[in-house]
C-alpha cells in the first residue's frame, strides 16, 4: 500500500488506472473524502471512472491510514490545504481534476483560489460554505455542540448521531454497521480538532476568486448544506455549473451515485 511523506505527514493513497496501457497523456481524477471518512468511502466511484481516468484517492491527515498528528496538534485549514499541494509535489503530479466531498470541497475551494494552475477542474460535492446554527444542531444532536457530542459518545457514537440526522448514509443494516465501524477508526481528538477548525470558517468571500472550471453537486435535503447556499455558491463562482441531486440527506455521492457520476462525467467531457 503506497505511502508518501509530505508536509511532515505520512499520507496513504491509492491509484486505480484501467485506461489503455498505450495511452501516455491521461488525466488524473482526485477523489477526496470528508471528515471522519477515508479512501474507502469512494470505492463505488472507482469502477465508473478508472477505465477512462487515472483515479487517485488520498487519506486526509489523521484519517484512514495517514498519520495522526496527536491530541495536542493545532489544526488549520491552511495546513490541510498545504498538505494537498505538498502531496501533489511529492508524487510528481502537476494537475488534476479534483472532486472534494464535504470538508474536501472546502479545501478544494481554498486550493483553487491559491493555486489554480494545479487544477484542471474543481468539483464541490455536498459541501457547505460555512456551518450555520441549524447545521451545528444537526451535527451535535441533543448535545448542543460537536465537541461535547464527541467527548460524550466518541467517534463511533458521533457517527450514529450523524446517521440519525441523515448527515452520513447507510442503505441497509449491514452498510450502516460498516460505516460506523469505519467512522469509529478516526481518533476522537482528530474529529474534535477539525470541528474546532471549521467553527466559524466561511469560504464565501473567496468564491469569486475561483477561475478554474467548477461543478457543484448540490444535495436538495442536506441538514448542513442548505440548497440556498449551494445556489449562492453557483452565483459567486464565475461560470460555475450546478447539478441539484434529489436525495434523502447529505451524502448524495453515496445515496445517488449514478446521478452524481453521470453529471460528473458529463462535466469532465465538457471541460476536456
Amino acid at each position: 500500500m503506497p505511502k508518501i511523506t509530505a508536509n511532515n505527514c505520512d499520507m496513504f493513497y491509492e491509484i486505480d488506472d484501467f485506461t489503455d496501457p498505450w495511452v501516455k497523456d491521461k488525466d488524473t481524477v482526485w477523489l477526496q473524502h470528508g471528515v471522519g471518512r477515508s479512501t474507502k468511502f469512494w470505492y463505488h466511484w472507482v469502477p465508473a471512472l478508472a477505465r477512462d481516468y487515472r483515479v487517485l484517492r488520498r487519506d486526509m491527515r489523521g484519517h484512514g491510514q495517514s498519520s495522526d498528528p496527536g491530541p495536542d496538534h493545532k489544526w488549520s485549514i491552511d495546513e490541510l490545504v498545504n498538505d494537498m499541494r505538498a502531496f501533489m509535489d511529492a508524487i510528481g503530479l502537476e494537475k488534476v481534476h479534483y472532486i472534494g466531498e464535504s470538508i474536501g470541497g472546502i479545501l478544494g475551494v481554498v486550493f483553487a483560489s491559491r493555486w489554480p494552475e494545479r487544477l484542471k477542474s474543481l468539483t464541490i460535492c455536498n459541501s457547505p460554505t460555512t456551518i450555520r446554527p441549524a447545521g451545528t444542531q444537526a451535527l451535535s444532536g441533543s448535545h448542543g455542540n460537536v465537541n461535547k457530542a464527541l467527548a460524550t459518545d466518541g467517534s463511533r457514537g458521533w457517527g450514529r448521531i450523524l446517521i440519525e440526522q441523515r448527515i452520513i448514509s447507510g442503505k441497509n443494516p449491514q452498510h450502516i454497521e460498516w460505516v460506523l465501524n469505519e467512522w469509529g477508526k478516526t481518533p476522537t481528538h482528530v474529529l474534535q480538532g477539525i470541528a474546532r477548525t471549521l467553527d466559524g470558517a466561511d469560504t464565501a468571500p473567496i468564491l469569486p476568486q475561483i477561475k478554474v472550471p467548477t461543478l457543484i453537486l448540490a444535495p436538495s435535503r442536506s441538514p448542513i448544506t442548505p440548497l440556498s447556499d449551494q445556489l449562492s455558491m453557483r452565483t459567486l463562482i464565475p461560470n460555475a455549473r450546478l447539478t441539484v441531486v434529489e436525495g434523502p440527506g447529505h451524502e448524495i455521492y453515496v445515496d445517488e451515485p449514478e446521478e452524481c457520476i453521470g453529471a460528473y462525467r458529463k462535466f469532465l467531457r465538457a471541460v476536456g
